[in-house]
């Protein structure tokens, strides 16, 4: 009977211990949860708040180094035919976004060079074929009559555009574009801006009214490239040349017999463009003459939505024709060139 009492006593003392065991059993599953609870919530704080900023913050610097590539690529066509110093020049284009590892893939841009006329559908006259699908530029120096030498300049021609597209996740989607010797941005919602915008210079000083322009043609076969790390666009100059309005209108009793006794007489100059980001290039244009004191207008056709500063209703698929015309001019300018735009083989 003693051996029972003994074994029933050191059973009655084996209860105890694994009641304690079972605690401490519990504490570990419940300290593991708990940590677990707080990792999912850290986890997630990063994946709702940090993550959108992170790559907010990679999208807008793509946005920007798009911008700062566009700028290169039309400041260096600028100098091809200003100068022509550089006939050969080729800038970099970032296509992607910088990615968060494991978590966010890059945004992959689209980088377009498109054929602004189809082929047919402008003709010589310089009046498009199809109203609405042709980019374009005519620049003409006329006079009302009078003249006895009058020597009136047409320029024309039918452009290619260059569009970087940016579908971006986090931060706003905007398609920028390189046409008309300028570089517009357009943003859902009809919102336009004019980032760089052509060199259409008035200026006036000393009562004489002076115009500066430019009429570049961009050449060069269509193409799409769409993907990750980066692809050089390639500028070469075709041709160039520099027209001016000197001795073109002249007048004077005997300015037919004596060129000497010719005096230049003032004219207009009209600006035709046919163009997709019509908001952006109508507030640049109605605000061209501010500050000169010259007598200019602006008319065009860009179906039912108005151009505004801010929102504009007119659609990206489509172009618009604009039309500026300077009175009373005195001198003016124009740059004329021809550019063969392509993508690089090579790229990241």
């Amino acid at each position: 009977m003693g051996e029972s009492r003994l074994a029933r006593s050191r059973s009655g003392l084996r209860r105890p211990r694994r009641l304690r065991r079972g605690r401490r059993g519990v504490v570990a599953v419940v300290g593991t949860l708990l940590a677990l609870l707080v990792f999912f919530a850290l986890f997630g704080v990063f994946l709702t708040q940090y993550l959108p900023l992170w790559m907010t913050d990679n999208e807008s610097q793509l946005s920007n180094e798009a911008q700062g590539s566009l700028a290169a690529l039309k400041n260096g066509i600028d100098l091809q035919y200003a100068l022509g110093t550089i006939p050969i020049l080729s800038v970099p284009f970032t296509i992607s976004s910088a990615s968060v590892p494991l978590l966010a893939q890059p945004t992959e841009g689209t980088l377009s060079y498109l054929t602004g006329c189809p082929s047919g559908f402008y003709p010589g006259n310089g009046t498009p074929v199809v109203p609405g699908s042709c980019s374009y530029a005519r620049i003409t120096y006329t006079v009302g009559g009078g003249a006895v030498r009058n020597n009136p300049y047409v320029g024309s021609a039918p452009s290619n555009i260059l569009t970087f597209s940016l579908p971006n996740r986090y931060y706003t989607p905007i398609t920028y574009y390189l046409e008309e010797d300028a570089v517009e941005a357009s943003q859902g919602g009809g919102h336009q801006l004019m980032v760089l915008p052509p060199p259409i210079n008035v200026s006036k000083t000393d009562g004489n009214v002076t115009v500066t322009s430019s009429l570049v043609d961009l050449l060069g076969n269509a193409s799409t490239y769409t993907g990750l790390g980066s692809k050089d666009v390639t500028s070469h100059l075709v041709s160039s040349s520099r027209i001016t309005s000197t001795d073109r209108f002249l007048n004077g009793p005997t300015c037919a017999t004596n060129l000497s006794s010719c005096v230049a007489m003032s004219f207009n100059v009209t600006i035709t463009l046919g163009v997709h980001s019509v908001c952006a290039w109508y507030n640049y244009l109605a605000n061209v003459t501010v500050g000169s004191g010259a007598s200019s207008t602006v008319s065009g056709s860009w179906g039912s939505g108005a151009p505004s500063s801010t929102v504009c209703t007119a659609s990206t698929t489509q172009t618009y024709d604009l039309t500026l015309t300077l009175l009373n001019v005195d001198y003016a300018t124009t740059f004329v060139a021809q550019d063969q735009l392509g993508f690089n083989a090579g790229g990241l």
